[in-house]
Protein backbone atom coordinates (compact mmCIF):
# COMPACT_ATOMS: atom_id res chain seq x y z
CA UNK A 1 0.00 0.00 0.00
CA UNK A 2 1.32 3.64 -0.61
CA UNK A 3 3.01 5.13 1.91
CA UNK A 4 1.71 8.33 1.19
CA UNK A 5 -1.52 7.69 0.84
CA UNK A 6 -3.53 8.29 4.31
CA UNK A 7 -6.61 5.85 5.26
CA UNK A 8 -9.45 7.61 4.96
CA UNK A 9 -11.83 7.68 8.69
CA UNK A 10 -14.40 5.63 6.40
CA UNK A 11 -16.36 4.50 10.15
CA UNK A 12 -16.81 7.68 11.24
CA UNK A 13 -18.72 8.57 8.25
CA UNK A 14 -22.75 7.93 8.75
CA UNK A 15 -23.97 7.52 5.19
CA UNK A 16 -23.70 4.31 3.67
CA UNK A 17 -23.22 4.79 0.26
CA UNK A 18 -20.75 7.49 0.93
CA UNK A 19 -18.70 5.80 2.88
CA UNK A 20 -18.67 2.76 0.53
CA UNK A 21 -17.91 4.95 -2.18
CA UNK A 22 -14.57 6.06 -0.02
CA UNK A 23 -13.82 3.04 0.81
CA UNK A 24 -13.82 2.11 -2.90
CA UNK A 25 -11.47 5.04 -4.18
CA UNK A 26 -9.26 4.55 -1.33
CA UNK A 27 -8.40 0.74 -2.57
CA UNK A 28 -8.27 1.29 -6.12
CA UNK A 29 -5.78 4.26 -5.41
CA UNK A 30 -3.75 1.58 -3.28
CA UNK A 31 -3.33 -0.63 -5.97
CA UNK A 32 -1.27 2.15 -8.17
CA UNK A 33 2.18 0.87 -7.89
CA UNK A 34 3.64 4.68 -8.42
CA UNK A 35 1.58 6.30 -5.69
CA UNK A 36 3.74 4.40 -3.67
CA UNK A 37 6.47 7.08 -4.16
CA UNK A 38 7.28 10.25 -3.33
CA UNK A 39 8.11 12.19 -6.78
CA UNK A 40 8.41 15.74 -7.77
CA UNK A 41 8.26 16.85 -11.59
CA UNK A 42 11.77 18.51 -12.42
CA UNK A 43 12.70 20.47 -16.05
CA UNK A 44 16.31 21.61 -16.36
CA UNK A 45 17.54 23.42 -19.30
CA UNK A 46 21.05 22.99 -20.24
CA UNK A 47 22.52 25.17 -23.21
CA UNK A 48 25.57 23.36 -23.47
CA UNK A 49 27.04 19.99 -23.00
CA UNK A 50 27.89 19.46 -18.96
CA UNK A 51 29.46 17.20 -17.22
CA UNK A 52 28.28 15.86 -13.78
CA UNK A 53 26.21 18.89 -13.34
CA UNK A 54 24.87 19.56 -10.01
CA UNK A 55 20.70 20.79 -9.42
CA UNK A 56 19.58 20.93 -6.53
CA UNK A 57 16.33 19.11 -5.36
CA UNK A 58 14.49 20.62 -2.40
CA UNK A 59 13.44 16.78 -1.70
CA UNK A 60 14.86 16.04 1.81
CA UNK A 61 16.16 13.10 1.29
CA UNK A 62 18.35 11.37 -0.79
CA UNK A 63 16.45 10.02 -4.41
CA UNK A 64 16.92 7.04 -5.61
CA UNK A 65 14.87 6.71 -8.63
CA UNK A 66 14.55 9.26 -11.83
CA UNK A 67 11.24 8.93 -14.20
CA UNK A 68 12.24 10.82 -17.42
CA UNK A 69 9.60 11.79 -19.20
CA UNK A 70 11.62 14.10 -21.91
CA UNK A 71 14.75 15.28 -23.33
CA UNK A 72 14.40 17.96 -26.29
CA UNK A 73 17.63 19.12 -28.05
CA UNK A 74 19.14 19.17 -31.03
CA UNK A 75 19.34 15.60 -32.84
CA UNK A 76 20.40 13.14 -30.48
CA UNK A 77 21.27 14.39 -27.65
CA UNK A 78 21.61 12.38 -24.74
CA UNK A 79 21.70 12.86 -21.00
CA UNK A 80 22.77 10.26 -18.23
CA UNK A 81 21.79 10.58 -14.24
CA UNK A 82 24.80 10.13 -11.89
CA UNK A 83 22.65 8.08 -9.36
CA UNK A 84 25.90 7.02 -6.91
CA UNK A 85 26.44 10.76 -6.63
CA UNK A 86 22.73 12.49 -5.59
CA UNK A 87 22.55 13.33 -1.90
CA UNK A 88 20.18 15.11 0.70
CA UNK A 89 20.86 18.06 -1.58
CA UNK A 90 21.38 17.33 -5.53
CA UNK A 91 20.90 15.54 -8.26
CA UNK A 92 23.45 15.28 -10.92
CA UNK A 93 23.35 15.14 -14.47
CA UNK A 94 25.40 14.76 -17.39
CA UNK A 95 24.29 15.79 -20.72
CA UNK A 96 25.56 15.56 -24.84
CA UNK A 97 24.53 18.81 -25.68
CA UNK A 98 22.19 21.64 -25.21
CA UNK A 99 18.76 20.39 -24.19
CA UNK A 100 15.52 20.44 -21.89
CA UNK A 101 15.06 17.75 -19.70
CA UNK A 102 11.85 16.56 -17.93
CA UNK A 103 11.59 14.04 -15.35
CA UNK A 104 10.32 13.09 -11.60
CA UNK A 105 12.59 12.40 -9.37
CA UNK A 106 12.41 10.86 -5.84
CA UNK A 107 12.31 7.52 -4.18
CA UNK A 108 9.90 4.36 -4.65
CA UNK A 109 8.65 2.55 -1.68
CA UNK A 110 8.03 -1.30 -2.72
CA UNK A 111 6.93 -3.56 0.06
CA UNK A 112 8.42 -7.05 -0.67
Amino acid sequence: MPNNLRKPLVELIEDENVRESLQWVYEYLSQIPLLGGQFTHFIVKFSAAVANEKIPHKLGFTPTDVIQTSIIGPGGVTATFGYAQFDKTNLVITTSGACVIRFFAGRYENEL
